[in-house]
This record gives structure tokens, C-alpha cells and sequence, in this order.
């Protein structure tokens, strides 16, 4: 077993010291964490974060981007958002992804912005294609 911290930028979201595997899928693909997991330090994309704890309870968690640091016992986990899949606002979802998909279609765009918009629309895709498997 060991210890696992999910932190966004409003606080701590998932606290605990009992947890079996986490898996969360990464900029490397979706990977599973057990105990004595190597030493990883990767980002973090949006989708599941399913966290199973010792005894079999299980918790699933929506993301978005971030980072995960796998040292020895802990792992720690930043996201820029985290909550229960139950509470996806898929009206909000729905128009991030609206705009992204519009603002992509615009001739002119910088690098930055073209970059930035493709980052929502995942987002906004992944987290609506969670919103459903949930209902």
C-alpha cells in the first residue's frame, strides 16, 4: 500500500494512505501504479483517475492536465482540475469544445493559440466522453 495526494490549485482534492493501484492516463499512455511502483515523473493528460483502495473500494476521479511524481511510497498527483465524474458540467463541456472547434477554424492563428485550443477541445471531448459513460 501506499500514499496517494491529488492536489489542484483550490486545494487538496483526494487524500489517503490505504490505496491498492491508481491508474491515470499520462503522456506516456494510461498507466497502472501498485505499490514499489519505479520512480516516474510525467504529465498528467485529461481523463479517468480510478483509485483503488485496499479491500476493493474503488473511486473514480475526472482530470485534466497536469503532472505525476511516483516516489517510492507517495504519489502525487497536480492537475489543474480534479473531481468526482458524477459532477462533469457537460454544458460547460459542451462549450469549450463549441469554441475550440470554432477558434480552430480561424485562419491566423499563433502556434500558441492553435496549441491552446486543441488543448480544450480534447479536454472538453474527454471529459464529455467520461460525463456519458457515467450516466
Amino acid at each position: 500500500m501506499y500514499r496517494l495526494e491529488v492536489v489542484t490549485p483550490e486545494g487538496v482534492v483526494f487524500s489517503g494512505e490505504d490505496i491498492y493501484q491508481t491508474v491515470i492516463n499520462t503522456a506516456d499512455g494510461e498507466i497502472g501504479i501498485l505499490e514499489n511502483h519505479m520512480l516516474l515523473l510525467t504529465n498528467v493528460l485529461p481523463g479517468k483517475l480510478r483509485i483503488e483502495r485496499e479491500g476493493g473500494s474503488v473511486e473514480e476521479y475526472a482530470v485534466t492536465y497536469g503532472t505525476i511524481d511516483i516516489t517510492g511510497d507517495k504519489v502525487l498527483v497536480l492537475v489543474e482540475e480534479a473531481y468526482p465524474i458524477d459532477e462533469i458540467d457537460a454544458e460547460r463541456e459542451k462549450a469549450l469544445l463549441e469554441e475550440a472547434t470554432e477558434e480552430l477554424q480561424k485562419e491566423g492563428l499563433t502556434e500558441d493559440q492553435r496549441k491552446r485550443y486543441e488543448r480544450q477541445k480534447f479536454r472538453a471531448e474527454t471529459l464529455l466522453n467520461l460525463a456519458k459513460v457515467a450516466k
